[in-house]
């Protein structure tokens, strides 16, 4: 394998195919439709005073998968009559399209008492029908904005992914050593289109047929400073609900996927091969599961009346029949883990991922071409970690885990700061107690004779003193019991539970003064809760346990894991040590390019959505500053209300007790994705603009109280965009930064001493693309700092990729589950991981430029790509996997645990 190169699978509009320019006959959604529309459609809101958004992602699922000819839907359409509505290869025949178009209007307000306003609506719009044109179309349309960005046309977000994967979906996949090729269809969510392999491949297991897909999703992306913008192509695994009948909470909803062939299709020339999704949940009403949404399935009935479509009923009662197919109707119900176990595994190794890759490359030929592969961008490539693999060697083991012991003790001490680590554990089964307990023992390095027993513990090993309490759990690990009178708000009958059960943990637990105390407590899975909606003890215990100073952690009864005592309480007391600002920072190799005295500042909104575990919803900027060196307390966390630096597990205390959120609180968003979970990310909060001037002053204001030294500002752009919008791509300059409607500034005005460095992730849109290692013999992962080829000194862009975890290493890279493969006859079986590709942006720091502009002459110029290893060598950790994102960062997010937004009425003393 070439650990030299990896290669993402993102493409680029190819400059010698030149523009692709597609002619469309196009209709537009009239401002007389959308004006009357929404007359109607408020008319039977219970609040009309409240704006109304039409429903119109159902009416264009409905069209994409039932009108001839339909390509693509335009975003925005329904609220601009500018923006072209339909993309079709030819006009859709009215005598489709406005059947199916009514079927819809008649769907908006089925109730009789709007009969009237219903017939008066419909004849004005059959009266005032548009007329299809012609457009032509670039479909690499794009500018370049003044930091060197790219900015495609705005409907090419929504537009080109649905036309390259019907594209795509034109061509068969072949697998070598499978005999039948793998057929896409098509299914459209929000700004991205899937090719989901249909029919579904069936493995054996157990007596038992289970069964799953590929999934192929397309994005339109950018990069910053790229001047093009790119094609994510993510490949994957769906799984389909197979138990009879399918286990669906109350409170959850499953996406279904259709395939329905339509007697008026038949004559269609090449129609986009597709899957209609549709969204089932429990219907109180009907004391049964129904479909919700206006469903498409809802509405083709009424269509088309030569064939039987399920009640969503009798697909959950029976989903493998529905799956092998009943008539001319195929549908899957899409597996979430909340349904159970699965005998197939999810995630694709990368010699598989190669394989579709190519496939792709050749579909997309000539029109794009794949981004370059990237090579080393850094010589380090991790921090001083203690020496891995001396099994073989006792004793290089036993040095290897005192010096882990000692930086652990160490760590806690600066942390603590000469108070005890006070520590209660309630526990349910004794075998859980006593390996939580030893594991401690183990992790501190406590001789056996200084550990004591019983139910009151106390240790002492030098300056480290361990206070250890132990007690069962009891009833307050008890669901929570819900009573919800009527014409009540679910958000008020849960806070109501929230409150008695912070008042019975206050009763159970003596008052922590002047310290910071840890619980750590054994409790059942999520999955014992599922009966009763939000009856989950885990938030109600944890806000209940900061009211008397505690911290918390939770870890499962053996009857709900598979998982070892040891592992799991190795697990717990480290995450607990690093709630109390225990934490280990690993020394750099980076060099002299950075500053001795350097720190770290991290910022992470924190986000509860209305349907969130308390049922409220808010947010809060989370602000830490990291300060390697320092003896006490070396994590922080700004508290804005007292205008200081606090010590973490004060800040983590202050976030529970604090039901006042900084920026208000937030209603969860209405702007449900085309598809539900099947296709799309989850809902997105609004934010307003109040709440943004609020973020980007807080930020302003640690960014000042930070400049004291030399700070590397680290920030993830998928969190944190929406409250501070300049951070988007297309407003991102070098070595700038810039807030609400002011002028961009240089990043010298916040710190003279100042760099920036913007995390992006997935962030469930694949906004960076997947990857892999090729190479001659086998294909791989590779662990690294990577950059674009030739890539100038002043590159800004790296990616930074880690290791695989351990539970993974035993899975064989080559491993091929479609087909499934004859060579793999268990493949389907195994989970593939693959490690997270992290875009890191240097967007500001001390460049040739910025020196200049600032008339500073008393300091050499920075190299990009020093912090950005610095960021990457901040993945890695001697005690944990390698994180996801920097340490600081990771912390910042971790903290959002205890945001737990409840009403404002303070619980009962």
């Amino acid at each position: 394998m070439n650990g030299y190169l990896i290669r993402p699978t993102a493409y680029e509009p190819d400059p010698a195919a030149g523009p692709w320019v597609e002619d469309y006959q196009v209709i537009s959604f009239t401002e007389q439709w959308r004006t009357e529309l929404t007359e109607l459609y408020q008319a039977g809101r219970p609040n009309r005073d409240v704006p109304a958004h039409l429903p119109v992602r159902q009416l264009n699922a409905l069209l994409r998968a039932a009108a001839p000819g339909v390509v693509a839907t335009g975003r925005g359409a329904a609220s601009d009559a500018s923006v072209p509505w339909v993309y079709a290869r030819e006009g859709t025949p009215m005598a489709v399209f406005t059947p199916l178009f009514t079927s819809w209007v008649m769907a908006l307000r089925p109730e009789p008492e709007h009969d009237e306003a219903m017939l008066r609506v419909l004849t004005s719009m059959h009266d005032a029908m548009p007329e299809w044109t012609v457009e032509s179309v670039d479909l690499t349309a794009s500018l370049v904005t003044g930091g060197g960005t790219a900015r495609p046309s705005p409907r090419l977000y929504a537009l080109l992914p649905e036309v390259v994967a019907a594209h795509l979906a034109a061509r068969p996949f072949h697998s070598d050593g499978v005999a039948q090729d793998v057929d896409f269809r098509v299914v459209v969510g929000n700004q991205l289109a899937e090719l989901v392999s249909w029919p579904p491949f069936e493995y054996m297991r157990a007596g038992r047929s289970w069964f799953y897909s590929a999934v192929v999703t397309i994005t339109l992306r950018t990069v910053p400073f790229a001047p093009s913008f790119r094609l994510h192509v993510s490949t994957g695994i769906r799984r389909w609900a197979t138990g009879a009948p399918v286990f669906l909470p109350q409170g959850r909803q499953a996406t279904v996927l259709f395939k329905a062939e339509l007697p008026w299709m038949q004559d269609a020339a090449a129609p986009t091969p597709r899957l209609i999704a549709n969204t089932m949940a429990f219907s109180p009403r009907l004391g049964q599961v129904d479909w919700q949404g206006r469903a498409p399935v809802d509405l083709l009935p009424e269509l088309d009346i030569v064939q039987a479509y399920p009640r969503a009923a009798d697909l959950r009662e029976a989903p493998v029949n529905w799956i092998r197919g009943q008539g001319r109707i195929t549908a899957g119900i899409i597996h979430s883990t909340a349904m159970g176990t699965h005998a197939v595994g999810a995630g694709l190794m990368p010699a598989e991922r190669a394989r579709l890759d190519a496939w792709v490359e050749e579909g997309l030929r000539p029109m794009f071409r794949p981004v370059p592969a990237l090579a080393r961008g850094f010589t380090g490539n991790k921090p001083a970690l203690l020496p891995r693999g001396q099994a073989g060697n006792a004793l290089k083991e036993i040095a290897r885990r005192q010096q882990e012991t000692r930086a652990r003790r160490e760590a806690l001490l600066a942390s603590l700061d000469g108070q005890p680590l006070d520590v209660d554990i309630a526990w349910q089964y004794p075998e859980t107690r006593d390996g939580l307990v030893n594991t401690l023992r183990d992790l501190l390095g406590f001789p056996a004779d200084v550990v004591t027993e019983g139910p009151d513990q106390r240790w002492q090993l030098g300056e480290l003193r361990v206070h250890i309490r132990t007690a069962e759990l009891g009833a307050i690990g008890s669901a929570l019991e819900i009573s919800r009178r009527e014409k009540q708000a679910r958000a008020t009958a849960l806070g109501e539970a929230i409150r008695a059960r912070r008042t019975a943990v206050a009763t159970r637990f003596d008052q922590l003064t002047g310290r910071v105390g840890l619980a750590i407590v054994e409790l059942a899975g999520e999955g014992r809760f599922n009966g009763e909606p939000d009856s989950d003890p885990k938030f109600a215990l944890r806000l209940g346990l900061a009211d008397t100073g505690r911290l918390s952690q939770f870890i499962q009864i053996p009857d709900d894991t598979e998982v070892g005592i040891n592992t799991r309480a190795k697990s717990a007391w480290l995450d607990g040590f690093r709630q109390v600002g225990a934490v280990i920072i690993p020394r750099h190799r980076v060099g002299d390019a950075v500053p001795g005295d350097l720190q770290y500042l991290a910022i992470w909104v924190a986000r509860r959505r209305a349907d969130g575990p308390t049922r409220r919803a808010g947010n809060r900027l989370i602000a830490l500053r990291v300060r390697p060196g320092d003896a006490a307390h070396p994590v922080r966390g700004w508290h804005d209300t007292r205008k200081e630096w606090v010590p973490y597990p004060v800040l983590l205390l202050d976030l529970a007790r604090d039901a006042d959120m900084v920026a208000g609180a937030i209603e969860a968003s209405a702007d449900r994705l085309d598809g539900g979970a099947a296709v799309g990310t989850r809902p997105t909060p609004s934010v307003t603009a109040v709440e943004r001037e609020e973020i980007e002053r807080l930020v302003r204001s640690v960014l000042y109280q930070a400049r004291d030294r030399p700070t590397l500002l680290l920030a993830n752009a998928g969190n944190l965009r929406r409250s501070w919008p300049w951070i988007g791509n297309e407003t991102l300059v070098r070595d700038m930064l810039g807030f609400g409607g002011s002028d961009v500034q240089r990043l010298a005005v916040y710190g003279p001493d100042l760099r920036f460095v913007l995390t992006r992730d997935g962030n469930g849109r694949e906004e960076v693309p997947q990857w892999y290692a090729p190479g001659d013999d086998r294909v791989g992962f590779a662990a690294g700092l990577w950059a674009a080829p030739g890539a100038d000194t002043d590159n800004r862009v790296f990616v930074s990729t880690a290791d695989s975890s351990s539970s993974a290493k035993a899975i064989k890279r080559g491993l091929l589950k479609l087909g499934p493969h004859p060579d793999w006859p268990t493949g389907p079986a195994k989970t593939a991981w693959n490690p997270r590709y992290l875009e890191l942006t240097v967007v500001g720091c001390l460049s040739e430029k910025a020196l200049a502009d600032a008339g500073r002459d008393d300091v050499g110029p920075d190299q990009p790509a020093a912090w950005a290893a610095l960021a990457h060598q901040l993945r890695f950790h001697d005690d944990y996997e390698p994180l996801s994102r920097p340490l600081p960062l990771h912390l910042a997010k971790l903290a959002e645990e205890y945001v737990l937004p409840t009403e404002s009425t303070a619980p009962a003393e």
